[in-house]
């Protein structure tokens, strides 16, 4: 029985697809075709999937009659679909062959004669829509566009929008997600169903259902992992429940995620709530002898200190301060990995090597400079109390040994070495 996520939801509506144990003797009677994630038909407890059947062109073509369940489709349009570079000597035959297994395959359910489901007629093929069937997708739409034309009633909406995300359990025809015929109706029902999960989001807040948002932010990261926005609001809500740790480990997953795959820092607004979350973080403490056990480096470690981008600046500036009234030297070190070719580099590829690097850092450098992953492939380090020429040293003794240990590396690390600028007072 799939999880809830804490969103006590009525799925009572005729037609919407509910758990087996739940359903209705009504419901029991349909035929219930799933297409928002992973393709299933089910009747009366009978059950075929991509798990039972296998055949990859099974599902492209009954995936594809129900997908466009609303139109008639010639033998010449199937078989383009199954064999795109024309690799058949008697394509015809060979669909005749298919459409006759996907009708056994059918036949399981003990729904209705299978040739009475897939309808032929004059050389074209089509999904009976007169059966008496609900499609996820299709109760999906109606929810969504329910809850749209709703007007007054805030309660109403919510309770059409978190029904129809229920039903949401994946992208459209999952598996088959990437075939160009499926690649518009997927788009369009992602974002419908990123559309109504922001404006239930947005109700709840008004109802300051914090934990209802954080259930629903958790699960919509599942379908888009890389909506800033869902962070935003389960950082948030996690915030209003006073889980200030929580909020902070999410945070910095989005942060690592977001560094990994695209080389960018979160919003202003996401970097803003951070910070009002360090600031949050801890209660009211006035022995001074725990806050400092709160502050040690469990355990000590060796080398320079890791930080986030966020923090990194923070002690930069400190230093800046320090430095405009010692007059101390502090150095800014950039460290970039370049790929040696003109190829583009695999993703993954890059942040194995940009693992590498870090690590070579922290066996390279001092316990009191300071570094942070300033892009998808570049470290910045801070070093203070050093001349240029042994930041130089520094940074040379890295190459060598990185070099060393990776001979075969596909990249160039290059780097830049300057004194930071004192401001004037």
């Amino acid at each position: 029985m799939k999880r809830q996520y804490g969103i006590s939801l009525n799925l009572e509506m005729k037609g919407v697809y509910m758990a087996e144990n739940n359903q209705t003797v009504e419901n029991k009677q349909k035929l219930h075709v799933n297409m928002l994630g992973s393709v299933s038909l089910t009747y009366n407890g009978n059950t075929i999937n991509s798990q039972m059947i296998r055949s990859k062109k099974f599902w492209l073509i009954l995936e594809y009659l129900i997908a466009f369940r609303n139109r008639d489709i010639s033998q010449i349009e199937l078989i383009d679909l199954i064999y795109p570079e024309g690799k058949s000597e008697n394509p015809a035959n060979a669909l005749k062959t298919l459409i006759h297994r996907i009708r056994s395959g059918l036949d399981h359910l003990n729904y209705m004669d299978s040739h009475d489901m897939i309808v032929y007629t004059r050389g074209t093929y089509a999904w009976n829509t007169k059966m008496d069937c609900v499609i996820d997708v299709e109760e999906f739409d109606k929810l969504c566009k329910r809850g749209n034309a709703t007007v007054e009633c805030d309660d109403e909406k919510l309770d059409y929008y978190l029904k129809a995300i229920e039903l949401y359990n994946g992208d459209l025809l999952h598996k088959s997600a990437f075939e160009p015929w499926a690649v518009q109706l997927n788009v369009y029902y992602r974002t419908l169903y990123k559309n109504i999960v922001h404006k239930a989001i947005n109700i709840l807040k008004q109802k300051n259902e914090h934990n209802k948002i954080i259930d629903l932010c958790e699960r919509a990261l599942t379908i888009d992992s890389f909506d800033e926005n869902l962070y935003y609001n389960l950082i948030l809500g996690l915030v209003n429940i006073k889980d200030s740790k929580r909020a902070l480990t999410e945070y910095r997953k989005m942060t690592t995620l977001f560094y990994r795959e695209f080389g960018v820092t979160p919003s202003k607004e996401t970097m803003k709530l951070y910070k009002e979350v360090i600031k949050t973080s801890k209660e009211v403490e006035t022995d001074l002898n725990v806050i400092k056990e709160h502050l040690k480096e469990e355990p000590p470690e060796k080398g320079p200190f890791f930080c986030e981008y966020e923090v990194f600046k923070d002690i930069y500036r400190t230093e800046v301060r320090a430095a405009s009234r010692t007059g101390e030297s502090v150095y800014l070190c950039l460290l970039t990995l370049s790929s040696k070719s003109s190829e583009v580099p695999a993703a993954k590829l890059l942040h194995n090597y940009m693992d590498k690097l870090r690590g070579s850092i922290c066996e390279t450098f001092r316990r009191g400079d300071i570094f942070a992953q300033y892009s998808v492939s570049q470290f910045i380090l801070l070093l203070p109390l050093t001349t240029y020429e042994n930041g130089e040293k520094a940074v040379k003794r890295l190459l060598k040994q990185f070099n060393k240990h990776y001979p075969y590396c596909p990249y160039s690390v290059i780097y830049s070495l300057q004194a930071i600028e004192i401001p004037s007072i």
